[in-house]
């Protein structure tokens, strides 16, 4: 008979299986763990004045340690001047001997002599040997908080944050016994159980509790009825206790093993809720059957139970490159020149979806990697107007307010009272001179014939010493009434609104005199129009 022991045989499956169930475990014990240092520290930060508790008592074991080294570094002197006195003491008593001996004997002399130093020497290394091990005696003695209830030591710890935590825990513990409790018609005592604990600093060579442990010390110190029982976090809440936790592990086992695919490393499946099931020691009144728990969590609102299948994404995608564009007068007005081109860069993105009956319900992203950063389009446009496109009257310098078109379609002129410029709707309109807005008309849309709203959007700029210009037709304006503007500034496009044929600019000028036709200031352009 052969055993089949092929990668692919019931054998290599059933470890592949093992090995994918171990993964989720650590991953589930790191979530879990990070989740409760997270909690921990939200608890520490929302302490009244937990900063200022912590400098002053940083400052405390600041002062301490440095009052110890002082103290370990005279017992270092004191040392070393008592083992200077105890060589001399020797160096002492070894010459009247050395005097005694005759004068054949010299060779054995210098041997009592060089005896006699090494015992010095060996006395120095004794003295300096036994100061350092009385220093890091001294220095290596562990600081643990002593916890103590009603006197009673119950044990020790590193600091006061792992006392907090495990008293929340006893009163979360505390609460849920109380609600199971008055849940079945029992009555509950508040007084009966009292956890209180307080603390000290003391030096101990003892092993400091875990918060686990010391949850249990409290525990057993509280006057509680106890019992082994295995606790049902959801969401990081405390919601029931069973005493039958293998078996509720191995149905919540049960309820997730169908929908998982232990060959697909990039999907998992979990419940809706995070439940968690931690054993320890917990109050007889708040344990109750696993049914009661199944139950219970069955029917709770949230669905903690409802099985979600979360499937892991990695895909590349475009980061869209940026343009940036400057002004300058070596172009000519509406000319753009690219000096830079534009590229994509490129990132990974990780995304988990989480399915709930088959439907997608959330998508989470995990992480996002620059693969390659996008280089950006540097664009310059072009300010430089034709020397056509200026023009003075009265001392007064003007610009052509449609620098990208030239074409009249109707100059000033028989009962016409400004210049209409022909020029695609959208097309840029400039401020012919500087000066203030005192006039920004919101066309309402009524298309009528010789009074204001016949000019549909238009703007009107008061360029003081008399002038005014007026730009009609726009199909949009961007400045606003008593807003100044400079010449050639942005202020509005071209459009075909209020009583208008087709696409232009309705260019009007007034002066001291009155309304007056572009063709004075801009002679160039009625040369080209003819």
């Amino acid at each position: 008979m052969k055993t089949n022991l092929s990668p692919s045989g019931p054998l290599q499956r059933r470890l592949d299986d093992w090995r994918c169930r171990r993964t989720v475990r650590r991953w589930k014990r790191s979530r879990r763990k990070t989740a409760r240092h997270s909690r921990l520290a939200a608890r520490v930060r929302s302490l009244p004045y937990w900063h200022e508790i912590g400098q002053f008592l940083y400052q405390i074991g600041f002062l301490l340690e440095y009052r110890i080294i002082l103290t370990a570094r005279g017992l270092l002197w004191l040392l070393a001047a008592c083992a200077h006195v105890l060589r001399d003491l020797l160096a002492m008593l070894t010459r009247p001997l050395l005097a005694l001996l005759p004068e054949p004997q010299a060779r054995a002399t210098g041997r009592a002599a060089q005896l006699g130093r090494a015992a010095g020497r060996a006395a120095v290394v004794l003295a300096a040997a036994g100061c350092v091990l009385l220093v890091r005696t001294w220095l290596g003695r562990p600081y643990l908080l002593q916890v103590e209830v009603d006197g009673q030591v119950i044990g020790y710890i590193q600091n006061e944050q792992v006392l907090d935590a495990a008293q929340a825990v006893v009163h979360e513990r505390i609460e849920n016994a109380r609600e199971v409790s008055l849940a079945a018609g029992r009555g509950w005592d508040e007084e009966a159980i009292q956890v209180d604990p307080g603390y000290r600093l003391a030096v101990t060579f003892a092993r400091p509790m875990t918060q686990t442990q010391l949850v249990n010390a409290l525990l057993q110190a509280s006057g509680g009825t106890l019992q082994q029982a295995t606790a049902v976090y959801v969401d990081g809440a405390l919601q029931m206790v069973t005493d039958e936790g293998d078996h509720l592990r191995s149905y919540l086992q049960s309820l997730l093993a169908p929908h998982a695919d232990v060959y697909d490393p990039d999907q998992r499946v979990e419940f809706r809720g995070q439940v968690q099931l931690t054993d320890g020691l917990f109050f007889a009144d708040s344990v109750l059957p696993m049914s009661e728990v199944i139950r219970q969590l069955n029917e709770a609102e949230d669905q903690p139970l409802q099985i979600c299948t979360i499937e892991r994404r990695t895909y590349t995608e475009a980061i869209p490159y940026p343009t940036y564009t400057e002004e300058s007068a070596a172009y000519e007005y509406g000319e753009t020149v690219q000096l830079q081109a534009g590229e994509d860069g490129l990132q990974e993105v990780t995304q988990d979806t989480v399915f709930v009956d088959g439907a997608a319900t959330e998508v989470r992203t995990i992480a996002v990697e620059t693969l390659r950063e996008p280089v950006t389009e540097h664009l310059v446009t072009g300010t430089q107007l034709k020397d056509s496109m200026y023009g003075e009257i009265g001392g007064q310098e003007f610009v052509w307010p449609v620098p990208q078109y030239r074409q009249i379609s109707r100059w000033m002129g028989g009962g016409h009272t400004g210049t209409d410029i022909a020029a695609p709707e959208g097309t840029p309109i400039i401020a012919s001179a500087a000066g203030t807005v005192v006039t920004a008309y919101y066309w309402n849309g009524i298309r009528t014939q010789g009074d204001y709203n016949s000019y549909g959007n238009y703007v009107e700029i008061d360029h003081e010493n008399g002038y005014r210009t007026l730009y009609g037709h726009m199909i949009r304006f961007v400045v606003t009434q008593g807003e100044h503007v400079e010449q050639g500034q942005l202020i509005g496009y071209v459009g075909n609104t209020g009583y208008s044929l087709g696409a232009h600019c309705h260019f009007e000028m007034f002066g001291p005199n009155g309304r007056f036709s572009a063709r004075q200031v801009f002679p160039a352009m009625a040369r080209l129009n003819y």
